[in-house]
């Protein structure tokens, strides 16, 4: 029998037998107050699952203790602990030596290759950007080719079916040359993590990622204009862009490829602190997700760390602002969730110089309004940094319940269970380990 039920039988009996009011009275308070034990009893066994008891002998004691809390005046031991412990690690032993030498003699081979003749290099990928994750990335080397086998190259000479068979026999001759130079694990990938018709080289274990590109900095006269070739050659590009009408707008590798030192200028000169996110998101898919959910690209990666930090204010963090990084954890993590439940085109604005307005970006959404997940390429927004690829199908809605999950203990669990039982977890154990 419920409380109000008891009520209303007392009441019926009090117009009989006023007597026994005292009585049912009575009687409804205890039943009252034994409900009210009742709920908080469940309530602390609730609490005991969420939050168990914690012994004073418990070696775990102060990680299980450090719960997250941003506000004002609040208790910041889990800041602290994420600040000095867990952020370091991603950048802990990491060394530019051997990517360098292996940069170096792919550089020194190519210059003398015969079939080649190269205006410059670039150093790309997460190496060249320094966002590189210790013992899981490799070396993204664009070449810039004036000619091949004597033929002088166009921008136009890279594109259509034409461009793909020029690609295919560039990218042929080129590893037949380095096999013939004495390197052994040459591998020549037709679609790559990123860009198409790569050549992958293995030089004392670090992975080469070598990708032919075209050399337009110096046409229409846009290199008298600045000695910045990456950033001439941007500019060539995206008015080419500009100056088509909006319906013909469409996404191309060429031009994607072309634009590696625009996009290694955006991300090389972000905050460094903001890097080192950008470092911890990436060994949280390197170390924990990628053999189960693999086929996620780094610079898309990279990308949504930028754009959450741009939407939350964090891109140039206040020393005083200790909070940021955890916050900027949470807002990527959340990004990442919203860009598949929710379809949220991920944009970063990377400012008139390398970016695009948003207007812009609008006019190329028939480009990727049909992709399931749209990260946009902050230097050419007809390039989907999410669309699907050939053979490297990706599971997003795993990825992104994999970010719910993980912001969820940030947010609610403690210090130990991110470090210990959470999707982080064999990240920060790899390492600590090393």
């Amino acid at each position: 029998m419920s409380y109000s039920d008891f009520i209303k039988l007392a009441r019926a009996l009090f117009e009989h037998e006023s007597t026994q009011v005292d009585s049912f009275v009575a009687q409804a308070q205890a039943l009252k107050a034994q409900a009210r034990l009742s709920k908080a009893s469940a309530a602390a066994q609730s609490l005991r699952q969420v939050f168990p008891p914690i012994s004073a002998g418990d070696p775990h004691r102060t990680l299980k203790m450090m719960h997250l809390d941003l506000t004002p005046g609040g208790d910041k031991s889990y800041v602290r602990h994420f600040n000095g412990e867990l952020r370091p690690l991603t950048a802990q032993g990491v060394s530019n030596a051997e990517p360098q030498a292996a940069n170096h003699l792919i550089h020194k081979l190519l210059v003398q290759c015969p079939v080649l003749k190269v205006d410059r290099f670039h150093k790309g990928g997460s190496f060249g950007r320094r966002t590189l994750v210790r013992g899981a990335f490799d070396v993204d080397l664009s070449v810039f080719v004036i000619k091949f086998q004597e033929r002088a190259l166009k921008v136009a000479d890279w594109s259509g079916e034409a461009g793909e068979r020029l690609q295919r026999e560039m990218q042929r001759m080129v590893a037949a040359y380095l096999r013939g130079q004495g390197l052994h694990d040459v591998v020549e990938v037709e679609h790559g993590t990123h860009y198409k018709h790569c050549v992958n080289v293995k030089v004392r274990g670090v992975d080469v990622d070598v990708k032919m590109a075209a050399h337009v900095a110096s046409q229409q006269g846009k290199q008298a204009t600045t000695p910045d070739r990456g950033k001439a050659q941007r500019d060539v590009l995206m008015q080419a862009l500009w100056d088509t009408p909006p319906h013909l707008r469409q996404a191309d590798p060429t031009r994607e490829a072309a634009l590696a030192e625009a996009l290694t200028a955006v991300v090389k000169d972000t905050h460094d602190r903001v890097k080192s996110l950008v470092r911890l998101i990436k060994c949280w898919y390197k170390y924990g997700l990628q053999a189960e959910i693999p086929n996620v690209p780094s610079v898309l990666l990279e990308t949504v760390v930028l754009a959450a930090a741009q939407r939350k204010g964090l891109l140039s963090p206040g020393k005083q602002d200790r909070t940021a990084e955890v916050s900027l954890f949470l807002a990527a993590l959340e990004l990442l969730d919203e860009a598949v439940s929710d379809r949220k085109v991920v944009v970063l604005e990377a400012g008139p110089v390398w970016g695009y307005t948003r207007a812009q970006a609008e006019s190329c959404r028939h480009a990727w309004r049909n992709d399931t997940v749209v990260v946009l390429h902050p230097i050419d927004p007809t390039c989907n940094l999410a669309a699907p690829q050939p053979r490297r199908a990706v599971d997003w809605c795993r990825l992104a319940h994999k970010s719910r999950e993980l912001k969820q203990v940030v947010e609610g669990g403690s210090m130990w269970e991110l470090e210990q039982q959470s999707s982080l977890a064999p990240a920060i154990r790899a390492l600590k380990a090393a």
